[in-house]
């Protein structure tokens, strides 16, 4: 059972969550800059890291059905829908860039989801996947997001990107301060984190691999007939209450 997308909502909501997205912001920004001219989707809950991207031509937010979905942005036309697990409502080789965040600890199938991703991508598309760390202090605690679902160790998120025909191209982890929402600890969050990331570099709340697509793999493995003959539809979320979010219920 996913993760309802209200905890996510009101997670980066809070002093902590805004912490956490500056973080985590800076290593995706590092990665893509500001996504100039780029067809960019995010899977799982990434909104808040979406919006780092400014320069992109195309931005879209997937929200799988069990977790439910929220407007995004929160201005302008709506860019964010649900869609199947495995079985997203867009084209073969759409997209420039995908960002997976809050996705893939809740996935019942983490093969499946990945190739998925496989069949969006461009051939020269890129993928990064933000993934709790099994060793880091975060997924041990359950008073954040990232202690939900199936934490990863380095290795068993190479061996499923590679299982699923992608090649990792960079590592990288952060959050490396305490899940603490207290005062004092925030403030001292961003000198903790340069000393973690110097010091216990494998022990970072989050792991984070940017992977491109194998393209020495048997392409008719991932490219299913159904998968062709989806149509690309963002569909206006029907909220329910005055915010705008949307429940699984």
């Amino acid at each position: 059972m996913r993760t309802d997308i209200l905890e996510y909502h009101q997670f980066y909501r809070s002093p902590l969550g805004g912490v956490v997205r500056d973080f985590i912001t800076q290593r995706l920004t590092d990665a893509w800059g500001d996504g100039c001219q780029m067809a960019i989707a995010g899977f799982g809950y990434a909104n808040p890291y979406l919006e780092t991207f400014t320069g992109a031509a195309r931005r879209l937010a997937l929200s799988p059905g069990s977790q439910g979905v929220i407007r995004w942005p929160g201005r302008g036309a709506n860019c964010a829908s649900l869609v199947g697990e495995t079985a997203w409502p867009l084209p073969d080789a759409c997209l420039d860039r995908l960002l997976i965040v809050h996705g893939l600890e809740d996935s019942p199938d983490p093969q499946r989801l990945i190739r998925e991703a496989w069949r969006v991508l461009a051939d020269d598309g890129r993928m990064i996947i933000v993934a709790s760390h099994r060793r880091g202090l975060w997924s041990m605690i359950e008073s954040t997001p990232f202690a939900a679902g199936r934490p990863y160790l380095k290795r068993q998120l190479n061996a499923l990107i590679e299982s699923a025909m992608f090649r990792a191209t960079k590592w990288n982890s952060a959050l490396y301060f305490p899940p603490s929402k207290g005062k004092l600890l925030l403030r001292a969050a961003r000198p903790w984190e340069r000393a973690g990331a110097r010091l216990w570099p494998g022990l970072g709340g989050v792991v984070l691999v940017e992977a491109a697509k194998d393209m020495m793999a048997p392409v008719g493995v991932v490219r299913s007939a159904r998968g062709r003959a989806l149509r690309p539809v963002i569909a206006a979320p029907q909220p329910t209450r005055r915010d705008g979010v949307q429940s699984s219920g």
